[in-house]
């Protein structure tokens, strides 16, 4: 049975534009009429880019005719977050803030994209300034969790127009940022691919920020491989060779420390059910604790986060000057870092630097360390909406594992790993920073072991 153009990751879709079975333009239009007929109300996409997709896949066209193609994903449809400046278009991160903010050049990476053939469709949907993990909007509105019809629950963020335009099958691929999981959180809990990048891996050069220190950029795709190579083309450095990656002798922490605290049994139980499946085909699986865990959740816990602490400093003075114009619970957050002092500030980047060295000293001789993605399932959209004490305690928990990478500047890839209850779940795979390609060729290995789960 031969697969649609929407069930195809963004490397099968190059594949029939290189062997002239598919041409550009029939591909960017068949996206643009889907986006328009399943994403009417702009839940996902905020706003389409619709002559500018026309235009370059009208060029990939021509150069797919005359053997001039730049790369294995020239002519594929993609989406861009809202937080990505795209010249002549607006770009407002999701707040009211920068309402009518329109840049006069692309970003860095999507610059780098283009001159890679990539077409752009449009910019999806995010929460302001992408400080919330559970992706929901009341500005713009919040797209539901395709894997729940009777309830609508939040597909997870900040990423989160990004992982529906995939999962919703309205693009081949979806470029997001990651602060604390923002690439990962969606991905796992809308049941697809993400990569959290090395911090500075890919430039952030006209990006709307959130914390410079943190924010990093990465791909929510269908697998493995179309991580790899849409991360070699935004970073500008070679694709990892996934062919004939294996986990035999491989040696696996599937750590303790924090998951176990947090998570659900049930997930719990199915990540391991795909750690069974990873040891049969010869990896070693050690459990045990990572202290620099626990400690750094404990000093961000004292000092504030980084996110919050560079947020406030950049749009504080803003958020204050246009009350209304940001989403509360959001504003409240980044001006709460207001009352940390100088001193704690200083300890808290001072901490950061001396954790990532004991983070390496304790994990030194395995090549993964692997947990869940997220430690509950995606919670419903209304409850949040309603009620303060719910929004926030579902934003800490929807970041709870995820930012350790962030913190610990790591590198970490998402790969679905089954359902509970009707519901995915995410296997978090993290790496030493600057490690992509050993982290992508041992995901590709652990994702070909993960296949039947997610059968």
């Amino acid at each position: 049975m031969t697969k649609s153009w929407h069930d195809m990751t963004a490397l099968e879709l190059g594949h029939l534009i290189g062997e002239r079975a598919l041409d550009p333009i029939d591909l960017a239009q068949y996206f643009l009429d889907r986006i328009k007929k399943q994403d009417p109300e702009r839940r996902i996409y905020v706003r389409l880019t619709e002559e500018r997709a026309r235009n370059e896949a009208a060029a990939a066209s021509v150069r797919a005719k005359n053997g001039t193609r730049r790369g294995p994903l020239d002519g594929v449809s993609i989406s861009w977050k809202d937080l990505f400046d795209t010249a002549g278009v607006a770009t407002e991160a999701g707040t009211k803030l920068f309402e009518g903010r329109i840049p006069t050049q692309d970003a860095e990476c999507l610059q780098r994209a283009t001159r890679a053939g990539l077409v752009c469709l449009g910019k999806t949907n995010m929460p302001d300034i992408a400080f919330s993990g559970i992706g929901v909007n009341p500005w713009t509105g919040t797209g539901p969790n395709p894997f729940d019809t009777e309830t609508m629950r939040v597909p997870g963020g900040s990423s989160a127009g990004a992982a529906l335009s995939v999962a919703q099958g309205l693009a081949a691929a979806g470029i997001g940022s990651d602060t604390a999981g923002s690439v990962r959180i969606p991905a796992a809990w809308c049941g697809i691919t993400g990569l959290k990048t090395t911090h500075g891996l890919i430039s952030l050069n006209g990006v709307v920020p959130l914390s410079y220190s943190q924010d990093t950029i990465g791909p929510l795709c269908k697998d493995v491989a179309d991580a790899n190579v849409l991360n070699a083309i935004l970073s500008g450095r070679p694709a990892a060779d996934l062919s004939g990656s294996s986990l035999k002798g491989v040696r696996i922490l599937r750590a303790t420390t924090q998951f176990d605290k947090l998570t659900d049994p049930a997930i719990m139980a199915q990540v391991k059910k795909g750690l069974e499946l990873l040891k049969a085909a010869g990896a070693e699986i050690v459990e045990g604790p990572v202290p620099a865990f626990d400690d750094v959740i404990a000093l961000s816990t004292k000092h504030g986060s980084p996110a919050a602490i560079e947020a406030c400093m950049m749009y504080g003075d803003q958020i204050k000057a246009n009350p209304g114009a940001m989403y509360e619970p959001i504003a409240q957050r980044i001006l709460a870092a207001e009352n940390y002092s100088a001193v704690g500030i200083t300890a808290l980047f001072d901490g950061l630097k001396t954790l990532e060295k004991a983070y390496l000293r304790e994990t030194s001789g395995f090549d993964l360390v692997i947990g869940p993605t997220q430690p509950q399932q995606p919670p419903a959209i209304a409850p949040l909406l309603e009620n303060l004490d719910a929004y926030l305690d579902a934003t800490m928990m929807s970041i709870s594992l995820t930012r350790l990478a962030n913190l610990l500047r790591l590198c970490s890839t998402t790969l679905p790993c089954g359902k509970v209850a009707g519901l995915p779940v995410g296997m978090m795979l993290m790496s030493p920073a600057h490690t992509e390609g050993k982290l992508l060729r041992l995901s590709a290995a652990a994702e070909a072991c993960l296949k039947c789960l997610n059968a």
